[in-house]
């Protein structure tokens, strides 16, 4: 090989250097940019990491209010519950009494008017007696009627039917007669 060629040759070799020199030279500016975009992210977990753990402090803080809260309503509830319940007793009891007193009252104004007027019931619970017994009487004697007549009303119609039924029970007889002859 010549000389010439030999540099050629040499020159070949050196742009295929120079191609992959420039080859790594990009992967070594993605390799940094991913390296600083790395670095980034780490910097925002490391910044989110830290806002979680206040926000957790903060959540913490709050469930413990609202667990006491909750503690204070349920004994102000139990309080209140325990209020309320003597304060019904106290006012059924209250309500008792005024009952037993206004019955007490009732009854006797109830036997005093009761006693002024007895007479004046009987009379009128026998006026009420005669005058349900004569309209008794009076119904009584118009069913009496009315149902005697039904009843001999029926008797024609079931003497008719017996008629009838045992004619017809004649002629079918009859019939099964002629029948067995013939």
């Amino acid at each position: 090989m010549s000389n010439l060629q030999k540099f050629n040759q040499t020159l070949e070799d050196f742009n295929q250097e120079v191609e992959q020199l420039k080859d790594v030279s990009g992967a070594f500016k993605k390799l940094q940019q991913l390296t600083e975009t790395y670095s980034s992210i780490i910097l925002q977990f490391e910044e989110s990491s830290k806002t979680l753990v206040k926000i957790y402090e903060l959540q913490k803080a709050l469930q413990e209010k609202v667990d006491n809260s909750l503690t204070e309503i349920e004994s102000v509830n139990k309080q209140n519950r325990t209020e309320l319940t003597k304060l019904i007793e106290d006012k059924t009891d209250q309500i008792r009494k005024e009952n037993k007193e206004f019955y007490r009252d009732l009854e006797s104004t109830i036997k005093i008017k009761l006693d002024d007027n007895k007479s004046e019931i009987k009379k009128l619970i026998e006026n009420e007696r005669n005058q349900i017994k004569q309209i008794f009487e009076i119904e009584f004697a118009k069913n009496t009627k009315e149902l005697k007549e039904i009843i001999a009303t029926e008797n024609r119609a079931i003497k008719v039917s017996i008629w009838l039924i045992s004619g017809l029970t004649f002629i079918l007889c009859l019939l099964a007669v002629i029948k067995l002859w013939a």
